[in-house]
């Protein structure tokens, strides 16, 4: 997959709602909502020349799971100040609801709230922000 079907993604990401996308030095990455209560797992790697771009599509509870290692293990590693407790406290909270519901509302909660998690967390909030994305491929 290319640059274009990157920004194709990118593009058509708010279409069945809200996406998080982080993007840090060395990447991009996306959880993106699609059909039937599965989300598309979206990661743009900057240092790979061959295959920059990398999609899976899994259900919801798998995909909160992946969700949550990209958090906790990833941006993590890249925002000093990412407050893992935080938002894994938060999460607690949502247990018993389903992925979709979960995935949803950490969503909200990382874009309406992100100052409680880091004071630059480095998201996009709104599709406005989305060609900052496209800028970096």
């Amino acid at each position: 997959m290319s640059k274009d079907d990157f920004i194709n993604l990118v593009n058509s990401s708010f279409d069945k709602g809200t996406p998080l996308w982080i993007h840090t030095k060395d990447y991009i990455y996306g959880m993106v909502p699609a059909e039937n209560d599965r989300w598309v797992e979206i990661s743009y790697t900057f240092e790979d020349p061959e295959e920059p771009l990398f999609t899976t599509e899994r259900n919801a509870d798998l995909s909160f799971q992946f969700l949550f290692e990209e958090l906790s293990k990833g941006l993590s590693f890249y925002v000093e100040d990412f407050n893992v407790q935080k938002i894994k406290d938060f999460a607690k909270g949502l247990e018993g609801k389903p992925g979709s519901e979960k995935i949803n509302d950490v969503i909200t909660e990382l874009i309406n709230n992100s100052i409680n998690y880091s004071s630059s967390l480095p998201i996009i909030k709104n599709k406005n922000d989305l060609n900052s994305l496209k800028n970096k491929v």
